[in-house]
């Protein structure tokens, strides 16, 4: 196992390498390694892209697709390549697919975008975006700044916590966050899931194949789709909880115990488990450009139809935005369509630095709500 050390990304079992002075350096792709052997300026901070895509999920990787096909010269930062995807255990009807898990899911989207619609990328997290002079800089942890003429923020949502006594405390040691990794650990065992929406209802369908029992606590009805929810109902070791919230996650060493009390009538019950998945829902990570554009009232990018936010050569797509429904196969179109748009935006703006033009007279958003 090694670091890809044009794009940081950890690799193994790779075929792309080069010996140089007597230490062998491992590549992602095809891509890395001739952008390392011609030693590329592009790496250099002084190198302004046409565009940069903050953000590793649907949304970012199509538009890194695009953006390829269009030979626009881009770079992408993500801290990983797949995004929530990767955390769902199974996408149901995304075009091509009656059925695929997230984690085949992320090794498509890394195959198409790393060896058949190669881009620059660093495995990174983005600190801080500012506009400097014509140009977007964009601050990355380990101290390197890039600079480009456009951008796509694809940051993606975060999962909520519960906030309860416990939570901090049992991480890693009976309170999860993702089926597709901790499931196997509880097997045989009892455990609680937070949640009534989808991503809850498909936790308890994976959870109940290999636990004991599973307890279900929604502070709501659930909100899940009606199929996803009759599914759950009719499985034998569940037990559902509406309108009652977690109060406390308790234990000695691991967790050993969920309090509950209901909505209603205020009754406290414990109930004595291993392990609880919190499915809870998400948050938008807009706070790199919230300084720059304009947020609504949940904290998501508001956006125009053509993906431009109300900072001029700063666009967004997926769920970090306010666009209607969050699906892993709109966030995908809402990527494909941020780099039509850049392009356009880029375009447009030669035209006018050919004229003369400032970075201030750039392009306005189509058909923005005034």
């Amino acid at each position: 196992m090694a670091r890809d050390p044009v794009c940081n990304m950890i690799v193994e079992d790779t075929p792309y390498f080069v010996d140089v002075e007597n230490k062998r350096y491992f590549f992602c792709s095809q891509g890395c390694l001739e952008a390392f052997q011609h030693s590329r300026e592009k790496y250099l901070s002084n190198y302004v892209f046409d565009l940069i895509i903050v953000g590793g999920g649907p949304a970012a990787l199509t538009a890194g697709v695009y953006a390829s096909i269009f030979r626009l010269d881009t770079l992408l930062i993500a801290q990983s390549l797949g995004g929530q995807a990767v955390d769902s255990t199974k996408i149901k009807n995304y075009m091509g697919f009656d059925f695929i898990t997230g984690p085949e899911l992320k090794e498509k989207f890394q195959n198409q975008l790393l060896h058949k619609n190669y881009i620059a990328h660093q495995i990174a997290t983005v600190n801080k975006v500012t506009r400097s002079n014509s140009y977007l800089s964009v601050y990355l942890d380990n101290g390197k700044i890039y600079r480009a003429r456009a951008l796509i923020i694809a940051t993606g949502m975060s999962r909520n916590h519960l906030n309860v006594p416990g939570e901090e405390k049992f991480q890693r040691r009976g309170v999860c966050y993702s089926v597709v990794q901790d499931a196997p650990l509880f097997a045989g065992q009892d455990v609680v899931v937070a949640g009534g929406g989808n991503s809850a209802t498909q936790a308890v369908t994976e959870l109940s194949t290999t636990c004991r029992k599973v307890y279900v606590v929604s502070l709501t009805p659930l909100t899940a789709d009606t199929e996803e929810i009759l599914k759950i109902m009719q499985l034998p070791k569940v037990e559902i909880f509406e309108k009652h919230q977690i109060e406390e996650i308790g234990g000695t060493d691991r967790v050993e115990f969920v309090r509950i009390k209901s909505i209603d009538h205020q009754t406290v019950r414990q109930l004595d488990v291993s392990g609880i998945f919190v499915e809870i829902g998400f948050y938008p990570n807009s706070g790199l450009v919230a300084g720059l554009v304009e947020l609504n009232e949940r904290g998501e990018i508001k956006i125009g139809p053509d993906c431009s936010t109300t900072h001029p050569g700063i666009f967004a797509a997926g769920d970090v935005t306010d666009a209607f429904g969050k699906r892993i196969i709109i966030a995908s179109g809402e990527g494909a369509k941020a780099a039509i748009a850049v392009r356009k935006y880029l375009n447009q703006l030669k035209m006018k630095e050919k004229n003369g033009a400032s970075i201030s007279d750039s392009p306005a958003p189509e058909n923005r709500e005034k």
